[in-house]
């Protein structure tokens, strides 16, 4: 198994996808793909990320326990995402998808899983910016899967305010390239690579570099949905079908954050100064106190978990900021927490929107005795999302903390404590009003298998996570911390 093989799996389930003539044969290939995609992306992770950088295409693509852990990741959500929509979307009935749209939908589902990884595989810093200019691209026509006019303008917003994010990060890169040629000698062909600037930053410009940080921040922080700039994710979330906004907030924000935690790493070392350190802490605050406001008074349950997203990855580039090896564990560890805990919520969505017919928070109530599944799934979601023990979130909340304590960064620290207590009591409100209460007669109360096991299997790993870190992923987290702290080999 290679990084090449790897990647042609959800390129050929995307054309499978688009070329199957009945709905069978696109469920048949959509689900598969991602089932054949995650076996061969764990098996090769877990077995490789151990034995030192794998390079590929002339090291264009290279995998390090920094980008096998995201991978990791982006398989796993494609596999619960892609079971999940295989009873969401494929349902017959009235409100039945057109054999079309499921085609389509399928071939840009596998698309963006296509995307995704080549975004962690990607060793030149070029190739890293157009596979995560491509991830907007195919996950644009996901969120748009339904033609709906709030689905189109959603899309669009998207895909604009995204571009224009990826633009300044396309001249961040740009600083980077001129920051190597004046400064790093006998590059040649690989100023641009990753692996070769790391081993050479403290040959870079300072200045420069500094510079170009910036940009990269505002960039890919816009995809990241860090705030300010995080306008779109409401938006897209909210309208994107349930197994899209699985993936969009747990594993697409990751990658983002994965390419300024790149550059991060660079101006670091290059620098030798708490420079960019200091811009994730405050931008990282400054989104969770963002979201506090929207998250106290939301009327629509998924805008609501889209405005915890940001939330969360203020949290994840506040770990980053605070760095040591308690910051940076904490903050690898909160990007699996949150992908797990966040696509749970979002595949119950999936089911409250099914059964209640609405987004609307205050026109839902009873969830547990309508569907006592259900039920119990959302609300140890929500107690997980908010940090509470003995879910996996309170663990990683907790070491990022440490770390930012352990830093001195005891004033930040104080003000995520603060914030963090507004944003439990209000998602602990919501909660309580949608989970307990008298159900509206008219609710839908049927059952899916499928999907009821996509939130089993959520529940387990919130839980799982939150007293056990298994081995081999507390082995690949230690190694993405290394990375993350300036070594490269």
């Amino acid at each position: 198994m290679t990084i090449g093989y790897l990647l042609a799996i959800p390129v050929v389930s995307a054309f499978c996808c688009l070329a199957s003539g009945t709905k069978a044969f696109v469920r048949f290939f959509f689900v598969a793909g991602a089932v054949l995609l995650a076996a061969a992306g764990e098996y090769f992770v877990f077995t490789r990320a151990g034995q030192g950088n794998l390079f590929a295409f002339g090291g264009n693509l290279f995998m390090d326990p920094l980008g096998a852990l995201f991978a990791a990741l982006i398989v796993a959500l494609g596999l619960l995402s892609a079971v999940y929509a295989g009873g969401y979307l494929f349902e017959e009935g009235p409100s039945a998808i057109p054999l079309r749209k499921l085609r389509r939908y399928g071939f840009f589902f596998h698309l963006f899983l296509f995307t995704m990884l080549l975004t962690v595989f990607a060793n030149n810093l070029g190739i890293m910016w157009i596979s995560i200019e491509g991830t907007t691209l195919a996950s644009a026509f996901l969120v748009n899967i339904d033609d709906k006019k709030s689905s189109v303008e959603a899309a669009w917003k998207y895909l604009i305010l995204c571009s224009v994010g990826i633009a300044l990060a396309l001249f961040g890169i740009i600083l980077v390239y001129y920051s190597a040629a004046l400064g790093v000698s006998g590059g040649g062909n690989y100023l641009l690579n990753w692996t070769f600037l790391a081993g050479r930053a403290k040959e870079l410009n300072p200045q420069v570099m500094r510079l170009a940080f910036v940009f990269i921040l505002v960039g890919y922080g816009t995809k990241a949905g860090l705030a300010p700039f995080h306008s779109w994710l409401p938006d897209a979330h909210s309208q994107a079908p349930s197994p899209v906004s699985a993936l969009l907030s747990g594993v697409l924000l990751s990658c983002a954050t994965l390419g300024i935690l790149r550059f991060h790493i660079l101006t670091k070392a290059a620098t030798e100064s708490p420079f960019s350190g200091h811009l994730l802490i405050f931008f990282g605050v400054l989104s969770v106190a963002v979201a506090v406001p929207f998250i106290l008074d939301q009327k629509d349950y998924k805008r609501l978990f889209a405005y915890s997203s940001v939330e969360h990855m203020g949290l994840v580039a506040a770990g980053l900021g605070f760095g040591g090896a308690w910051g940076l564990y904490g903050a690898l560890l909160h990007v699996v927490n949150h992908a797990f805990g966040k696509s749970l919520l979002f595949f119950c969505s999936g089911h409250l929107l099914h059964q209640f017919g609405t987004k609307e928070i205050g026109k839902i109530r009873g969830i547990l005795k309508v569907n006592p599944l259900l039920g119990g799934a959302f609300f140890a979601g929500i107690m997980a999302i908010t940090g509470m023990p003995p879910f996996n979130i309170f663990v990683s909340k907790f070491f990022i903390l440490c770390g930012g304590f352990a830093g001195g960064h005891f004033f930040a620290c104080g003000i995520l404590l603060f914030l963090l207590v507004f944003i439990f009591a209000g998602f602990l409100r919501h909660a309580c009003n949608m989970v307990f209460g008298i159900p509206e007669k008219t609710v839908r109360a049927e059952r899916n298998r499928v999907m009821d096991g996509v939130l089993l299997a959520g529940v387990f790993f919130l839980v799982l996570l939150g007293v056990w870190v298994p081995g081999p992923l507390h082995r690949l987290i230690l190694g993405a911390v290394s990375v993350a702290g300036g070594t490269t080999g």
